[in-house]
């Protein structure tokens, strides 16, 4: 069963292209985890030492519209290779392996790619990804140097940074109610908490949801944590005055098994007589791929009325709709009740085949036991035809029912 999935991974990842992209102020298609969508296609190409994956955006430019193959050292997938336990674990994995083909299909769409980190984001995904691109280079995708941007280097955000800015005033807990990026700021359940890490440092925990589609239509959820550490420029440093200008802060993540930096600027917030809120900028980068976007906090659940005819204006000036942000749900009824009714999906919305949503667990025969109580079929059997299916779907459905969950600010 296995050589036969890593084949279809060959076959799917094989001659991928990517179509050359128009940079807009800001890059909504872009999100921390874009850069990589074909670097998972190359890394299911390298699980069976076969042909070249190829790349879009920043690695078309970089590799002139293709990844050749020679940038994917195929050892490193071997059992005994340096990446070989993750790959084994990705094979052994049904997400893992429904992931890697999915992403594939997307053929370098970003926003398919988001579905399927959606639908099938898992943890032995991550680590082979983590792997094969950052730990041991065994794809060879990185065309950015790592690290943060120097101050004076960060791309200008569209106002300029409040000035004097109070660093304390971020501590506490915030929920992300509005954003630009609809490919990472828009998922539901936001909530960031700061708190002191040193002088002019601040730990942030960060949580969200990815609206995932269950294995029956029913809509549930793919919950996400991460850390990161939001460092603050120094007034005394020797380029602070070019640095206020540019950001406040830089700081340092981890998701999908690869690592991100981001240049933070807050651009607006509340005067006295409102009620608390902060408008960010950011741009970040991957070591494959560069992006945009802006959000505003506040601490409720949705944006205070008293707060959002300030808080339009300040979008308006950085020469953005803010009627088209999207306003995330963060409402009990999302984040804490059972899927309403009219969110699951349709058997059209499905598609022909639903293939499993879940992280599943292998028995010792090595078959998905993940299959739903009462089904008819022998476990085998339901998993070979889940495993049939997950190569017939079109990622795109997904994509899209992911993206219907998102809701406009409105005016």
């Amino acid at each position: 069963m296995a050589r036969g999935i890593v084949l279809l991974l060959a076959a799917t990842s094989h001659g991928l292209r990517g179509p050359a992209q128009v940079k807009p102020a800001i890059k909504p298609a872009a999100a921390p985890w874009a850069g990589l969508a074909r670097a998972a296609a190359a890394a299911a190409a390298a699980l069976c030492a076969a042909g070249p994956a190829l790349a879009d955006n920043e690695l078309a430019a970089k590799y002139g519209g293709g990844l050749d193959a020679s940038l994917i050292d195929t050892s490193c997938f071997k059992p005994d290779g340096a990446c070989g336990a993750a790959a084994q674990s990705c094979l052994r994995t049904d997400d893992c392996r429904r992931g890697m083909t999915c992403t594939a299909k997307c053929l370098g769409d970003n926003a398919c790619i988001t579905g399927c980190f959606a639908k099938y984001g898992n943890a032995p995904m991550d680590d082979l990804l983590e792997c094969s691109i950052e730990r041991h280079e065994c794809i060879k995708v990185a065309i950015l140097p790592p690290g943060p941007d120097k101050a004076a280097d960060a791309p200008m955000p569209p106002l300029t940074p409040v000035s004097n800015f109070d660093t304390k005033s971020l501590e506490g807990s915030w929920y992300k109610v509005m954003g630009y990026n609809n490919r990472y700021d828009c998922f539901d359940c936001q909530k960031n908490s700061f708190k002191q890490a040193g002088k002019d440092k601040l730990d942030v925990d960060v949580e969200f949801q990815m609206p995932r589609p269950g294995r029956n239509g029913e809509a549930s959820a793919y919950p996400l944590r991460l850390s990161e550490k939001l460092v603050f420029d120094s007034k005394q440093a020797p380029d602070s005055v070019l640095s206020q200008k540019r950001r406040h802060a830089r700081t340092e993540g981890h998701m999908f098994g690869l690592t991100f930096w981001e240049n933070w600027s807050v651009i607006g917030e509340n005067s006295k007589d409102e009620p608390e809120f902060k408008f960010v900028h950011y741009s970040g980068k991957t070591s494959q791929n560069t992006y945009e976007g802006a959000f505003v906090y506040a601490r409720e659940p949705s944006l205070p009325a008293g707060a959002k005819q300030h808080v339009y204006a300040l979008a308006k000036q950085a020469g953005w709709s803010p009627s088209e942000f999207c306003a995330v749900r963060n409402g009990a009824d999302v984040c804490d009740a059972p899927p309403a009714v009219d969110a699951t999906l349709t058997a059209q919305q499905r598609g022909l085949f639903v293939g499993g949503a879940a992280a599943a667990e292998v028995d010792e025969a090595g078959f998905s036991s993940d299959r739903q109580k009462g089904s008819l079929l022998p476990k085998w059997l339901g998993t070979a035809v889940d495993e049939v299916a997950s190569y017939a779907e079109d990622p795109h459905v997904t994509e899209r029912w992911v993206f219907s969950q998102q809701k406009k600010m409105g005016d």
